[in-house]
């Protein structure tokens, strides 16, 4: 059991960003994770403001550094002998947060099978608040908790889900077989791909709670040649023409005034797009429901028949909705950039240089272009 000699509290990195530690001769007070420098300082001044601040740690707290470090870096620690500073709260409250303790790395529980183990099984939406209000996260793995269909929901740092996805990743936590195959295929047939999925963690093209297939084609449209900055400006605008909470459906849109889809950012050529879409899908021309049953050409070809959804966009509904694996997107910029400074071509690799440099991906040619995205945002490239 480590034993810490005297209080403190500090700042360091690791390889998921800044970490705040606050510790007392009791234990460890406050863990924060998955902040800026500036918000982890501010975070650790409001709850350890009476601890010293350190420029290093030294004797059991440098150790409990150091195990942080390696653990957030992929060296599994289970943290048990770790002594907490439990806060003051109910024992229902306490009972959760010591019995997650025993849920080890690479394993993972449910807010339902939780509260189950401490005796309130129809207390999850409870076990989720407990969650929230972890002091010390990491050492009580509130990572490890999930939905009951297995969907990662909250995670209470900045990073969100993502900070959440990939410290499960780093313990060997399996979500999705067919994923852990594909990314095992291209860490082992591509050293590039190795490090970019070293940094950028799981596989994550598809949400845990995909959007209908409606507004996901109308998203795609909505979006062609903007910003992500003014293509969500302009689909917040699309949803709020009716009241639902999603885009008006095509039964709404097709006696919708041309003028107030334009007044909502739409171009007129994507305003012609937007009607023809909804024409086919209410008369039944485009099935929805009927592409999951289709090949990825065929739901190319079906897409392709509305105005305005070319190969690319067809191809981005294949993978983040369809969830399709092995979709090879030649046509996209961000691909070419991407396996140009990769792999050693020109600015812009061309659709014979990608297919060449992808035919060692597949069948998981769509989780390559995706983690290659990743890679342009920061992730190894």
């Amino acid at each position: 059991m480590l034993k810490f000699d005297k209080p403190g509290r500090l700042i360091f990195s690791t390889a998921e960003g800044f970490v705040g530690l606050g510790w007392t001769t009791a234990g460890v007070r406050r863990l924060i994770l998955g902040m800026t420098f500036e918000n982890t300082e501010k975070a650790l001044d409001r709850t350890c403001s009476d601890l010293p601040l350190m420029k290093r740690s030294s004797g059991d707290g440098a150790q409990l550094v150091k195990r942080i470090k390696a653990h957030l870096g992929g060296r599994n620690d289970d943290f048990l002998d770790v002594p907490v500073q439990y806060p003051a709260v109910g024992d229902f409250s306490g009972k959760v947060l010591r019995r997650l303790r025993k849920v080890l790395p690479g394993d993972a529980v449910t807010y339902g099978e939780l509260a189950a183990l401490c005796g309130k099984p129809r207390a999850a939406r409870a076990v989720g608040s407990i969650m929230g209000s972890n002091p010390v996260p990491l050492i009580i793995p509130c990572h490890r908790c999930m939905g009951k269909d297995g969907s990662l929901t909250g995670f209470s740092t900045e990073g969100g889900i993502d900070v959440k996805a990939r410290m499960l990743f780093r313990e060997g936590y399996v979500a999705n077989e067919e994923y852990a195959a594909g990314i095992a295929h291209l860490c082992k047939v591509d050293p590039v791909l190795r490090r970019i999925i070293k940094v950028a963690g799981p596989y994550r093209a598809l949400p845990d709670k995909p959007q209908p297939a409606w507004d996901s084609l109308i998203t795609a449209i909505v979006h062609q040649q903007l910003s992500v900055k003014a293509g969500q400006t302009i689909a917040s605008r699309v949803r709020n023409l009716t009241s639902g909470p999603g885009f008006p459906t095509p039964a709404e849109i097709l006696p919708m005034k041309y003028e107030n889809l334009r007044a909502a950012g739409l171009s007129n050529q994507k305003v012609s797009y937007v009607q023809d879409l909804a024409a086919k899908v209410d008369s039944g021309e485009l099935n929805l429901k009927r592409l999951k049953k289709l090949s990825d050409e065929d739901v190319i070809t079906e897409l392709t028949k509305v105005r305005g959804i070319g190969r690319w966009s067809a191809q981005m509904h294949l993978i983040f909705h369809l969830g399709r694996l092995d979709v090879l997107p030649t046509g996209d910029l961000g691909l070419q950039v991407a396996t140009a400074r990769g792999y050693g071509f020109d600015e812009y690799a061309t659709a014979d240089e990608l297919e060449k440099t992808g035919a060692r991906w597949a069948p998981y040619r769509s989780m390559a272009s995706w983690y290659l995205w990743r890679g342009l945002d920061g992730g190894g490239l």
